[in-house]
C-alpha cells in the first residue's frame, strides 16, 4: 500500500515484497470486485495489498492479540471502508464461518511448518472445500516454506506454483460441483 511500512507484531513474518508482487500478478485483473479472506494475517500486508488493486473487501483473521490490534489500527488510517480484523485462529474461524458468507479469494499465509507438526495445508484446505466460505470457483493463495511439499486436496486444483529463496507459493482453485 504505497510503500508503506506496516506495523509488525514481535514474532510476525510479513511476506516479501517480491513474493507478495508475485503473486498479486499471477492474479491480474481477477482480484478487482472480490471479497477476500485474510488468513494467518499479521501485518494485513496480503489483504492490504488486494485492496489496494480493486478487491471489494477484506476480512482479515489473525490470531495473535497484539498483532491484530497493529493490524485493526493500520485498516482504520488506511482503509476504514475495506473490511474488518477479526481476532480468531484462523481453524476455528473456519470451523465457525457464518452461513452465507463466501469469498471469491483467500490468502493464507501461515507460520512456516518447517518440521511437518503444524500441518497447516492438511487444517486449512479441507474447511475451505466442506463449507460455502469459497465462492465456486474460488482461489485460495497459500504461502508455506520451501521445504514443504504442496498437498493434493480433494475439491481443488493447483493452478500455479512459484518457489521464491525460503518461501513456496501456491494457489489451489476450487473445483465446480465440490463442497456444498
Amino acid at each position: 500500500m504505497g510503500g508503506r511500512q506496516l506495523r509488525a507484531a514481535p514474532g510476525t513474518r510479513p511476506t516479501q515484497d517480491k513474493v507478495r508482487q508475485a503473486i498479486f500478478s499471477a492474479l491480474g485483473e481477477a482480484i478487482v470486485g472480490v471479497r477476500v479472506l485474510d488468513l494467518f494475517a499479521g501485518t494485513g500486508a496480503l489483504g492490504l495489498e488486494a485492496y489496494s488493486r480493486g478487491a471489494e473487501s477484506v476480512c482479515w483473521v489473525e490470531s495473535n492479540a497484539r498483532a491484530a490490534g497493529l493490524l485493526q489500527q493500520t485498516v482504520r488510517e488506511l482503509c476504514p471502508d475495506a473490511g474488518r480484523v477479526v481476532q480468531a485462529d484462523a481453524v476455528s474461524f473456519l470451523r465457525r464461518a457464518p452461513e452465507g458468507v463466501s469469498y471469491e479469494l483467500v490468502l493464507a499465509d501461515p507460520p512456516y511448518d518447517r518440521d511437518g507438526r503444524l500441518q497447516w495445508q492438511e487444517k486449512t484446505l479441507p474447511l475451505l472445500r466442506a463449507g460455502s466460505i469459497v465462492a465456486p470457483r474460488g482461489v485460495i493463495v497459500f504461502e508455506m516454506s520451501a521445504d514443504e511439499v504442496p498437498i493434493d486436496a480433494p475439491g481443488w486444483a493447483r493452478i500455479w506454483e512459484r518457489t521464491y529463496g525460503d518461501t513456496r507459493v501456491c494457489m489451489w482453485q476450487r473445483e465446480m460441483g465440490t463442497g456444498t
